[in-house]
């Protein structure tokens, strides 16, 4: 007796014997459940990365304040070194994922996390002295992890479907931001920051794990593909589109990715001194961008974004003019609460348009290697000229040019937010 199949993609009915048709409608579902079964481990190990980024990102900061006697120039130095390892990776790297062996890099950029965690655990006080090994292999890893992932989000997600991964991803995300930095400010203030980050080393063993079972199907091709770095800047030369794309980039890099959140983690701790204090206000800080993010969602017309993401800048900028002019615990706590809540809109419009920009026209399999290598390059040359400005702070270690250079770095985000509008244009 025959057995008759329905294809979940296009609706067909097949009888078994018509083996060719089977095959391929068999084909199909199976592609749909892969793919399926990839995206959710990778939010679910993109969720424990988050983990791991909270705790090596304002309480890592926290604590090299702490041992370095209050010396913002350690963190600056870090921070330099290592985008400057990011940099030099994604170079290195892109002629590697240009041809194959994706997964394998991006199991390395966890295995490398796990490292620095180690490193971190043994340590202890005595890492302010190894600062600048622990720079590079952060940079190694945040390279060999985010450039392949970036790669897989681009090629699993469809465009139609981009929306709602990076809404979700990112309401996802700030979950975890709400819940875990007030549950690591307590552990780290009842028992201390080592143990601490023998549990983070834990939940990076746990992640490491998880990506063994994710599979992804590759074309074979035994063609030796050279990354041309030189072919695409020719290109950006050629669109008006990719210029503005790598002009957001980099004043991303300036703003939010780079020195602001440091900037502003160090005014915290300067005026709250303690890890719980710090992990309260960042979960508050968490929450109403998880808030942000669902109401983004709601919005269908393109207008509105518009208007939303300048009314966002200029909220942002009064909240941070104020906390220059009047800089207590009070106006603290507002800016952080106004900066996470409008900041949002911003940042999910921006992955958005970058995720359906690295899967069109522009931007393909021939050249999506290449547009990410560049990506990195904008992006740290950005992040490495905040980190200059706050060494700079550290050099006099005034409270009032750290104010100052969090109003400049806002002002980045108003840059950013001009060429996202134009870039939407275009």
């Amino acid at each position: 007796m025959s057995t008759k199949t329905k294809c979940k993609k296009c609706g067909r009915i097949a009888e078994s014997k018509y083996k060719h048709v089977l095959q391929n409608c068999k084909g199909d579902i199976l592609m749909e459940q892969k793919t399926s079964k990839n995206t959710k481990l990778l939010l679910v190990i993109n969720t424990i990365r988050k983990i791991i980024d909270i705790f090596l990102g304002p309480f890592l900061t926290a604590y090299l304040f702490k041992v370095a006697v209050e010396n913002i120039k350690i963190i600056s130095i870090y921070n330099i070194f290592s985008y400057i390892a990011i940099a030099i990776i994604a170079l290195i790297i892109g002629r590697i994922l240009k041809n194959k062996y994706e997964m394998q890099i991006f199991r390395i950029g966890m295995i490398s996390k796990f490292i620095q965690l180690a490193i971190l655990s043994i340590l202890g006080d005595n890492v302010v002295n190894y600062i600048w090994i622990l720079a590079i292999i952060a940079g190694f890893s945040t390279e060999t992890w985010s450039f392949p992932l970036n790669l897989f989000s681009s090629r699993l997600v469809s465009n139609d479907e981009k929306k709602n991964f990076v809404v979700y991803k990112t309401i996802l995300n700030n979950l975890v931001k709400v819940l875990i930095p007030f549950l690591l400010g307590s552990i780290i203030t009842v028992k201390n920051f080592e143990t601490t980050a023998m549990i983070i080393l834990i939940l990076s063993f746990i992640q490491i794990l998880l990506s063994f079972k994710m599979k992804f199907k590759r074309e074979n091709n035994n063609e030796n593909k050279k990354l041309n770095i030189i072919k695409e800047v020719n290109h950006i030369r050629n669109n008006k589109k990719l210029q503005r794309f790598y002009m957001i980039k980099f004043f991303k890099g300036m703003a939010y990715e780079g020195a602001l959140d440091t900037a502003v983690t160090l005014l915290i701790i300067m005026s709250f001194n303690s890890d719980f204090s710090l992990g309260v206000i960042t979960s508050i800080i968490s929450l109403l961008a998880m808030l942000s993010s669902y109401a983004y969602k709601r919005i269908k017309n393109q207008e509105k974004m518009k208007l939303l993401i300048i009314v966002s800048f200029i909220i942002i900028l009064i909240s941070s003019i104020m906390l220059v002019f009047i800089t207590n615990q009070y106006t603290i706590v507002g800016y952080n609460l106004i900066f996470a809540f409008f900041l949002q809109f911003i940042m999910v419009v921006e992955e958005i348009q970058t995720l359906k920009f690295t899967n069109s026209d522009v931007i393909n399999d021939l050249n999506r290697v290449e547009t990410y290598v560049l990506l990195e390059m904008f992006l740290n040359a950005g992040r490495i000229i905040s980190y200059i400005l706050l060494f700079i702070v550290g050099i006099y270690n005034n409270l009032y040019l750290l104010e100052i250079l969090i109003i400049f770095l806002v002002i980045s985000i108003g840059a950013e937010t001009i060429n996202l509008i134009k870039f939407n244009k275009e």
